[in-house]
């Protein structure tokens, strides 16, 4: 997989190049959806495009997640404290961390979107909400570019379409990405939809790490 469009808000800009935390946060995010290839063992990432919204979608996010989380110690599902307990509605935020060094932590919040526009709507607004109460201070939105969307699972949003509404964001330490398959290849394997074909193996979740403190 390759990253092929990116944008940062000038607050986004300056964190990263400026702190060596906030660049570590994306350069994390960046090589773990660089890692994921198709078909499994293989060196790239190639996507059957032989037909429109022919690709499953969740395993590409699986992929990802596994290295934020087993390689980089990213946990999964934190909540915002300003959906759970006060508005009582809302969902967790896909990934998280806290990075550290001499007492210093930065809090990066990750949502990878898979759904349709509106679903990635929502996760903007999230994001937003956590940097506006001070839950995070950097937030990322991964997503597909259009031209790798039209040969995934029907209705999948792309960053293109989100597009026309970063500006909603600037002001705030916010990033999109946008990545696409390394080639395409109407000879390979289509990618299952749903977990098919994904092997079980522990997620490591917010909760999970609060629990076991």
């Amino acid at each position: 997989m390759k990253v092929e469009k990116v944008y940062m808000t000038k607050e986004a800009k300056e964190l990263v190049n400026k702190d060596n935390l906030f660049k570590q946060s994306y350069d994390e995010v960046v090589a773990s959806i660089c890692s994921a290839v198709w078909p499994m063992k293989s060196k790239t990432f190639k996507i059957n495009n032989s037909q429109k919204n022919g690709n499953g979608v969740v395993p590409v996010k699986e992929l990802c997640y596994a290295m934020l989380e087993d390689t980089y110690n990213w946990y999964r599902e934190k909540p915002l404290n300003v959906l759970k307990l006060e508005k009582k509605k809302g969902g967790p935020i896909d990934v998280y961390k806290e990075f550290t060094e001499n007492f210093d932590i930065k809090r990066v919040g990750l949502e990878f979107e898979t759904g349709n526009i509106s679903s990635a709507h929502r996760s903007m607004n999230k994001l937003l909400l956590g940097l506006k109460r001070n839950e995070i201070d950097l937030a990322v939105i991964l997503m597909p570019v259009y031209e790798l969307s039209y040969f995934l699972t029907d209705r999948v949003s792309n960053y293109e379409e989100l597009e026309p509404y970063f500006e909603i964001t600037e002001g705030k330490p916010f990033i999109y990405i946008g990545f696409n398959a390394d080639s395409f290849d109407s000879s390979v394997p289509l990618i299952p939809k749903g977990k098919d074909g994904m092997s079980k193996r522990s997620i490591k979740k917010w909760k999970d790490r609060i629990e076991n403190k």
